[in-house]
Formats: structure tokens, sequence, C-alpha cells
């Protein structure tokens, strides 16, 4: 059994500006920092044991404010980062076709997957722990899909988690429970 307090990066410069910063790295704002430090002050008195973050520099230094009011150093990689938006990557929101993605976008099933193998992640190397994870928008829907039992289509219908907001999750071999 293992605990995960699942988390979104702070707002970055990019998200201001209606970006799609897919694998970039993200620089966090004013606000998105203030956000990293709230969210470190509100898990302050909290047992965690582990801090996991995609190794994106928003989720990194998201993380980092957390780590840091516990001792403790955020395990970074790459199965948390956000969506591949292939040739959308860097580009506005208003510039995608919705309805026509092309093949160099990350598939809803590739997503989901990794959402698959990052819980399985947890589980191998932080079993019987309390765990932070710091991802990103699209790529918490999946793993929030996932733990619900969901199928990768219906993550589509999930809101994005808002920035530093946190979910709750508890994992039991295979199954989990909100």
């Amino acid at each position: 059994m293992m605990e995960l307090i699942l988390s979104r990066h702070g707002e970055t410069l990019e998200n201001q500006q209606h970006i799609l910063q897919g694998q970039l790295p993200g620089t966090l704002s004013p606000l998105g920092i203030a956000q990293a430090e709230r969210l470190a002050e509100t898990l302050q008195e909290e047992t965690i044991d582990n801090i996991v973050a995609s190794d994106l520099a928003r989720s990194y230094n998201t993380a980092v404010a957390v780590a840091r009011k516990h001792g403790l150093t955020p395990h970074q990689t790459p199965l948390l980062r956000e969506m591949d938006w292939g040739i959308y990557t860097g580009k506005r929101l208003d510039d995608v076709d919705w309805t026509n993605l092309p093949p160099s976008v990350e598939s809803l099933d590739a997503l989901f997957q990794r959402a698959i193998d990052f819980i399985a992640y947890l589980k191998k190397n932080f079993s019987g722990q309390r765990v932070v994870a710091i991802g990103h928008g699209a790529f918490n829907r999946a793993i929030i899909a996932y733990l619900n039992g969901k199928k990768a289509i219906d993550m589509i219908d999930l809101p994005i988690m808002e920035n530093t907001s946190c979910l709750r999750f508890t994992l039991v071999d295979d199954k989990q429970t909100v």
C-alpha cells in the first residue's frame, strides 16, 4: 500500500500566454513560484516520505519548494512528463486543429500507457510510503483516469487540475481508492 498526493506544477510564463509547452521545460511565473511556496506550506505539517517530479523544470522547481520543507530531494522521472504535443509544441492553443491531430502528437493511448507505467514505477520504488508526485495538466488527467478505472478516451472529459492543487489516492496492490 502507498499513499499518493498528486499535484500539478505552478503556473508558468507559457501558461499565461496559452502556449502548449508539452515537453519543453517551462518557466514558473512569479505567481507560479508563489503557488509552489503555498503548496509547500500546505503540505509542511504532513508526513511525506518522498517527492517525485517530472524532469521538466516547471514540475521539478515546484517539487523543490515542497521538498525543501521536508529535507528531501525530489526524484525526477521522464515518466511523469507532460503530453508530447509534437509539431504543436511551443505554439498557442488557438493554433491547434483539435479534430485532426498529426501523428507527431502523443496519442491518448500512449499517454494512458505512460500513466500505467508511472503508477507501476511508484508501486515498485515507493511501496508503503506517502509520496507527493508533481506532474502536468494533461498527464495528470491520464493518471486520474487510470486510477479511477476509466479508459484512455475518458481523460478528455476530466477537468485539468488547477496549478498546485492536490488529489489524494491510496494505492493497494492492483486496486486504488480516491
